[in-house]
């Protein structure tokens, strides 16, 4: 799996997939004013890449697109890639596309949610059994500080009954993967994780201190108000081919029924993903996904106070003056889904 700042590139033609097995493509033209996907992932989760990946082999043909480019990205140049017009639709996290609309740098939309929970976890390197063990002045990381990164890991710490001031709060860049070899190098006393570490980090002898699903709209679909004002209906066909692939990667009593096609279809970009990530798709499915692009107007009121509460945006800022969920509406009304979120 690539590093996530390392920017990696696939091309792949639709036609040619769909004949191999997705759906049919469309004959002739597709109808859309723009048919081919341009996408940037600020994720390089090999969770995310597989859905990613077989969205755009076994939906999107019979949508109209006859390519796809899907471009993986640091997070935080995603919005960057918007601009420049290297990609027309990207996801990355709400609080750097808010924070973005919010400065009024570039007029953006969210046309979606990617992920309408979060899976909290905190993990400690070996030696640190419970929270009894965390002394004052353990060096504990969430990435970040003072963002929505230290919010969340002083949440975690205050609700363990740890008083956050008590600890000494670091950055620590690199993602969970490096805070999770930190903590087995035994360089950082605890640290804020993904499903895929906890294997790795217990059997190297960590422990898992907490570990819960929070409503948390934490990453979106977005693109410049001017794509989406030109070019809706490719817009809202990409919507579509989305929540059709999250759905079908969530089908099954145990959410894995298509896991190992879903495999198969990322390998074959380059993507490797690991026994551990493989084997927590289903808690990544029921505790960060949103599986129909939506999520509820109360998690995105409180998703936005709380980033007030940081002044990574202005107390006035108000999403819906920058969302458009009737894509979402109506891929939801087209696949018999509930609407979310409901009218606002």
């Amino acid at each position: 799996m690539p590093a996530k700042s390392l920017r990696v590139v696939f091309v792949v033609m639709m036609l040619s997939l769909a004949a191999c097995g997705g759906q049919p493509a469309p004959e002739g033209d597709s109808g859309l004013s723009v048919n081919t996907i341009s996408y940037a992932s600020g994720s390089s989760d090999a969770m995310d890449l597989m859905i990613q990946w077989s969205t755009a082999e076994l939906f999107a043909p019979s949508l109209g697109f006859t390519d796809a480019e899907i471009i993986i990205l640091d997070d935080t140049a995603v919005i960057a890639a918007l601009v420049s017009g290297e990609a027309w639709m990207g996801q990355t996290g709400t609080s750097l596309i808010w924070a973005a609309m919010d400065q009024g740098d570039v007029d953006l939309v969210i046309v979606g949610i990617d992920k309408d929970d979060e899976v909290r976890i905190l993990g400690t390197r070996p030696g640190i059994a419970s929270v009894a063990d965390l002394a004052p002045g353990s060096k504990i990381s969430g990435g970040d500080v003072g963002d929505w990164d230290e919010l969340v890991l002083r949440e975690i710490l205050t609700e363990l009954g740890v008083d956050p001031d008590t600890m000494d709060i670091i950055a620590f860049g690199g993602g969970a993967d490096a805070r999770m070899q930190a903590m087995i190098a035994g360089q950082l006393d605890a640290g804020i994780q993904q499903p895929r570490n906890i294997g790795p980090l217990t059997r190297a002898g960590g422990a898992i201190l907490y570990e819960e699903a929070v409503p948390a709209p934490q990453e979106a679909w977005v693109v410049t108000r001017e794509f989406f004002d030109e070019h809706s209906d490719t817009v809202c066909a990409m919507v579509k081919a989305r929540i059709q692939g999250k759905q079908w990667a969530a089908e099954g009593s145990d959410r894995r029924a298509n896991v190992e096609e879903a495999r198969d279809i990322v390998m074959k970009h380059g993507i490797e993903p690991t026994d551990d990530e493989l084997a927590d798709w289903q808690r990544e499915i029921e505790g960060n996904l949103s599986l129909d692009g939506g999520a509820t107007v109360a998690s995105l009121d409180k998703h936005v106070a709380n980033l007030q509460s940081l002044d990574v945006v202005s107390a006035d800022f108000d999403w819906r003056d920058h969302s458009d969920f009737s894509c979402v509406w109506e891929a939801q009304e087209e696949l018999g889904l509930p609407q979310r979120p409901e009218s606002y």
